[in-house]
């Protein structure tokens, strides 16, 4: 055997020795599996989305917005989808403004088409008492085509 096959055998003899004094020392068995863990995805708040795309807008160049992505540790495709994301949820508001506001206008239509009902029931009533008094509550004017 070479001087370096010797060197190295002594060297992995020696690494056991220490492992196996280290495993008998504590009396615990060695286990070679890794155990698995599961990472956790980061989950981000609304307020932190806003803070960091009020602080993207704010770059005034590439390098300004990569350096920030580097620093948080996010991708662009995140900040796109956070940009997406915020303009759907201004759209429902927008959207659920606008159907407020036409429930409003149909319940005020319905209200007028119900005052409109009672003033022509009581233009119809004046017409009828006038023909039973024989006068004229308008007056016929020649101008006035039927």
């Amino acid at each position: 055997m070479s001087s370096g096959t010797k060197r190295f055998n002594k060297l992995n003899l020696s690494t056991t020795s220490s492992i196996e004094q280290a495993a008998s020392s504590e009396s615990l068995p060695i286990d070679p599996q890794v155990k698995a863990t599961r990472a956790t995805r980061r989950q981000f708040t609304k307020a932190y989305k806003l803070q960091f795309l009020t602080s993207y807008d704010a770059c005034i160049n590439a390098s300004e917005r990569g350096a920030l992505l580097r620093r948080e540790g996010l991708y662009h495709a995140r900040v796109s989808s956070w940009r997406k994301q915020l303009r759907m949820h201004d759209d429902s508001q927008k959207t659920s403004s606008n159907a407020r506001r036409t429930d409003h206008m149909a319940r005020e239509i319905e209200q007028l088409k119900k005052k409109l009902a009672q003033a022509q029931a009581v233009i119809e009533l004046q017409k009828k008492v006038s023909e039973l008094l024989g006068t004229h509550i308008l007056p016929h004017d020649s101008n006035e085509v039927s």
